[in-house]
């Protein structure tokens, strides 16, 4: 069960009329029928996933049970990409290529680094210089980010794009958004729709 003050964007101790209000505020702002094409699409599971957790925060047995199973302690440890990652965060590939590849990987059997060469997604000296780089670079991951992990929650990232955006917001000044935005796995208006009045980039 996803945390459901998250998918609002609310602290734990929000009270019941801040729950409200925001409630209404996100459903007003990401009503599907201001958007269009992908925009719609990931309006819709905004609203499914904000419905979801607001009926969790108004049924007491339903919140009682998220709290039980809530995990106590979290690692927030840095890890090392993975090679897809890694080859996505350079611009090497799309996501969408490297989908591909991993399918191609999963049926073959053989290292995703071949894969990806023997598609001619990359080059052996760029394969090479990934597989070198990658033991030295840490990323955070999507633990360490409320912001990501509220894109999570509202099934519009996952945590290959999250650490993906980890990475590029190391070497760029950018924000996680900005990233997302950029690489077209969330669009700018739905950004801008749930992210009013609030800062969009929790890391600065």
């Amino acid at each position: 069960m996803q945390n459901p003050y998250q998918v609002l964007g609310l602290p734990e101790d929000a009270s019941p009329t801040d729950i409200e209000n925001t409630y209404n505020a996100l459903r007003q702002r990401l009503a599907p029928d201001a958007f269009t094409g992908k925009a719609q699409a990931q309006a819709r599971k905004c609203i499914a996933a904000i419905d979801e957790a607001y009926n969790v925060m108004k049924d007491t047995d339903k919140l009682t049970q998220y709290k039980e199973k809530k995990p106590a302690n979290l690692s927030y440890e840095t890890t090392h990409p993975r090679l897809g990652q890694l080859c996505v965060a350079s611009g090497i590939i799309s996501m969408e290529q490297l989908d591909e590849a991993v399918h191609v990987q999963l049926e073959s059997g053989m290292p995703l680094g071949e894969v990806l060469e023997d598609m001619q997604f990359l080059s052996r000296a760029e394969l090479e210089g990934l597989l070198l780089g990658q033991d030295l670079i840490d990323v955070d991951g999507e633990r360490n980010d409320p912001l990501a992990q509220r894109l999570i929650a509202l099934n519009l990232a996952t945590v290959d794009m999250v650490q993906i955006a980890q990475m590029e917001m190391k070497w760029q000044e950018i924000s996680l958004t900005e990233v997302f935005v950029r690489h077209g796995w969330l669009d700018e208006q739905i950004s801008k729709a749930l992210f009013a009045g609030q800062a969009s980039n929790l890391n600065d």
